[in-house]
């Protein structure tokens, strides 16, 4: 178990099939990877213009800035949503688009969930520079507890795996995991802070919202990049906790379920 989440016998061939996987996604592009850092800066432009110039909107608690201090709220909570839209829309389909591999008895087949977690966090990281970057422009100023979004990764890493591997799994027997997961991706923009902070909700949709598990991770990430106020200590141990055993109980699933992968596929 200990060797699903700590891969070190495999460190060399995670990395080759992370590069490859990055790779593939810009194979025959002009640009290549140049898209990998372009997206998301025109994005954050985008975003800038319109809610500061066009909607003139204002994130609520904001002092100033307005528009400026909604595109870079907006573009935080962005960030880790399309990481987790990107890794659960993908998971499902790991081991059935690799037939070929799960025959091979020797291929850690668990590593294919890795690489679909390091690749959606590949571009996680730059978006995360680009929203370094916007901050220093439009703010003037960079905050120290930048530096606390490398803890926000290792806390969301063990419940992206998690549910990774158990999707994984699910996707070789039931082949319309892969849609249901979309169907399920799309509304969750709308039902995760994104667009809005958790304390401009009513007090008791505040108790379910927290239920969502990008909720916290959203609200910490501004946090640490704006200045934003923190979540509970009470509610960050205890979302410790829970991906913990969501990536423990999705490695214990991904165990037991593969020895079934070679007769289904």
């Amino acid at each position: 178990m200990l060797a699903y989440f700590w891969p070190k016998q495999h460190f060399g061939l995670l990395y080759q099939l992370v590069q490859r996987d990055i790779r593939q996604r810009y194979k025959g592009s002009w640009l290549g990877m140049g898209w990998s850092l372009i997206t998301p800066l025109i994005m954050l432009s985008v975003y800038t213009f319109v809610f500061q110039f066009v909607f003139k909107a204002r994130w609520p608690g904001a002092e100033t800035g307005q528009g400026l201090e909604f595109a870079l709220n907006l573009f935080a909570g962005l960030i880790f949503f399309t990481l987790f839209s990107d890794v659960m829309t993908r998971a499902s389909s790991t081991i059935t688009q690799q037939p070929n591999l799960v025959k091979k008895v020797v291929f850690p087949l668990h590593l294919l969930s890795w690489v679909v977690v390091l690749s959606a966090l590949f571009q996680a990281v730059i978006s995360l520079g680009i929203l370094a970057l916007g901050t220093l422009i439009l703010r003037g100023e960079i905050s120290v507890q930048f530096i606390y979004i490398s803890l926000i990764i290792l806390v969301f890493l063990p419940l992206l795996l998690g549910m990774a591997w158990g999707l994984a799994a699910l996707g070789v027997y039931l082949p319309d995991t892969q849609h249901l997961t979309a169907m399920a991706t799309a509304p969750l923009m709308f039902l995760s802070p994104v667009f809005y902070p958790v304390s401009m909700l009513p007090d008791w949709a505040q108790g379910w919202i927290n239920l969502n598990p990008l909720t916290l991770i959203i609200e910490a990430t501004r946090a640490s990049a704006l200045g934003t106020s923190w979540p509970s200590l009470e509610n960050m141990l205890f979302y410790v906790l829970a991906a913990l055993i969501v990536g423990v109980l999705g490695a214990s699933g991904f165990q037991k379920l593969r020895k079934g992968f070679a007769d289904v596929l």
